[in-house]
């Protein structure tokens, strides 16, 4: 699986010092992205052209007529060099980094201690966009597909989170049902009263809401039966996928790649259960206890199985526990392996008049 180079992370800005060294364009477009923030802005420029003095001017930016002082650097929390002297970008920053100041070198990589991403604005939402700094045109063009999905007024959504934050945290102790509340706030009514613009009105429902979640009694468990297609990403269903976001457990055999796994809450617990002919695994019975006793603690559990958990899946065994055991189960097909193989070799199944059915068969039966 390919792994970042950068890991994209948010940085906290808020009343600290923030670096811009140039006298340009590139200084100026780094200005107007962190105009968005809270910092506090100073620009170093012996002499700023006359876009980037009057942008100074009208955003109250401190402007340094010089380079960075070592003092300056000491205060800093990032910083950006904007220019275009390969010697200047070199010396300043090796300055920035014997201050301990992470610092981005436009256009230079290998000279970054940081990228700067492409951001979706719906502030305090934001989305950022990053390419490891390979095709930062392709980063602008997921932009503007995001930024199409999402209505201009998105973002209030993100202030009615902060607006009850601190009463969802008194009113429900754990992460379960916190997170259930979430997830029916943010597709409530409350949700579309604050993106219509009516703060106060969706405050005030969300609180019932609250309220209404704070006196419920625990929801019971449920087991989904996944089938996690034969292996691509792109082959598991939209329900399966859903399902994997939502899901508190993923029980997932060893023949689940683990980017499909991946796919799922990153706070979701996770449990692998082996089945994988010649290696460890964990005996059927177990599982079938363990299905059940997740269940019972009022857990949404996801049980992932490699191509369809109806076929050779054992989803027999566990639908039989899960019954015995009166657990609300729900079986989610997915692309077996039988069809998805004949599919990728082009080699119709079935084809009239020459093959009328079908028939699957194990090599490996409970007998050995």
């Amino acid at each position: 699986m390919p792994r970042f180079r950068y890991f994209p992370v948010s940085f906290d800005v808020q009343e600290r010092t923030v670096l811009v060294v140039g006298d340009g364009d590139a200084a100026l477009q780094k200005l107007r992205l962190l105009v968005r923030t809270r910092a506090r802005l100073v620009l170093c420029a012996r002499a700023p052209d006359a876009a980037l003095a009057r942008f100074v001017e009208e955003n109250a930016v401190r402007h340094v007529a010089g380079p960075p002082t070592a003092d300056l650097l000491r205060d800093a929390a990032l910083a950006f060099v904007a220019t275009g002297d390969e010697a200047e970008q070199l010396r300043l920053a090796a300055l920035a980094r014997r201050a301990g100041v992470p610092v981005n070198v436009v256009d230079r990589p290998h000279l970054c201690d940081f990228a700067t991403p492409a951001i979706v604005d719906r502030a305090p939402v934001s989305i950022a966009i990053a390419t490891d700094g390979h095709a930062p045109v392709l980063a602008q063009q997921i932009r503007a597909k995001i930024e199409a999905l999402l209505p201009p007024t998105f973002g209030r959504l993100g202030s009615l989170a902060e607006s009850v934050r601190e009463a969802v945290l008194d009113r429900l102790p754990d992460n379960s049902s916190r997170r259930r509340f979430w997830s029916a706030l943010f597709g409530g009514r409350a949700a579309a009263a604050a993106l219509a613009g009516e703060d106060e009105r969706a405050r005030v429902i969300a609180l019932k809401t609250l309220a209404e979640a704070g006196a419920a009694t625990a929801p019971a468990g449920k087991v989904f039966l996944v089938g996690a297609g034969p292996g691509a990403e792109d082959l598991l269903t939209l329900r399966a996928h859903r399902l994997l976001l939502e899901a508190d457990v993923i029980v997932h055999d060893a023949l689940v790649p683990d980017a499909v796994v991946a796919m799922g809450r990153r706070d979701a617990q996770r449990i692998a259960v082996g089945k994988r002919k010649g290696r460890h695994s964990v005996p059927q019975a177990e599982i079938d206890a363990l299905l059940v006793r997740l269940a019972q603690e009022g857990r949404r559990v996801v049980r992932l199985k490699a191509g369809d958990p109806m076929v050779f899946g054992r989803a027999g065994e566990e639908i039989a526990a899960l019954r015995d055991a009166g657990i609300d189960h729900e079986v989610v097909p997915g692309v077996t392996s039988t069809l998805a193989a004949a599919a990728d070799a082009k080699i119709p199944l079935t084809l009239r008049g020459v093959a009328s059915h079908l028939v699957l068969a194990t090599g490996h039966g409970a007998d050995g």
